[in-house]
């Protein structure tokens, strides 16, 4: 299996969205793809287990994961936001460090368990500016129903993928509520 940035249309292909949590308690990670009429709510690791399985059934398909998939380090080495749409959210602190841990697990453990051929083609959600708690299934439906309409936001030169397995940066997309 290949972990390729997602850069254009890709609209044969199969289109899975995650919204992905990490906790140790709750169900805290989200799924939407095709064949299902609304979006699984799952631990992280029934997370890797349902993404496994999807792709061994799909072989390539676009995963669009609403965590951390590239990061940037200004020339003296600190991190520093990847584009205008991380201002006050940065990949770094809080939440976005988080979902930076999620993402480094998620990919490394999804790559060590698959052995097809399959091609990923991975691309970043953005969700943010949310007025109310939402739920991550809703998040998840988001992504999916919209991903194909949303830009992709300009990222700072210099920004890279968070493992070198992943071949490219993965584009950003910002979903706003």
């Amino acid at each position: 299996m290949r972990y390729v940035a997602e850069h254009c249309r890709r609209s044969g292909l199969p289109l899975m969205a995650i919204d992905l949590g990490y906790s140790s308690h709750s169900a805290s990670c989200s799924i939407m793809h095709e064949g299902l009429r609304v979006p699984l709510t799952v631990h992280f690791g029934e997370c890797i287990d349902v993404s496994v399985e999807r792709i061994r059934r799909c072989g390539d398909l676009i995963l669009v994961i609403e965590g951390v998939l590239s990061t940037y380090h200004n020339p003296q080495g600190d991190p520093e936001i990847r584009g205008a749409f991380e201002r006050g959210m940065g990949w770094y602190y809080g939440p976005g460090a988080v979902t930076y841990a999620a993402a480094l697990r998620f990919l490394t453990q999804l790559h060590r368990r698959i052995r097809t051929r399959a091609t990923v083609y991975l691309a970043e959600a953005f969700v943010s500016f949310k007025k109310q708690r939402i739920s991550h299934a809703d998040d998840a439906l988001l992504i999916y129903r919209n991903f194909h309409r949303v830009p992709v936001e300009r990222l700072v030169p210099g920004t890279q993928p968070i493992l070198k397995i992943i071949e490219g940066v993965p584009p950003v997309r910002v979903f706003r509520r």
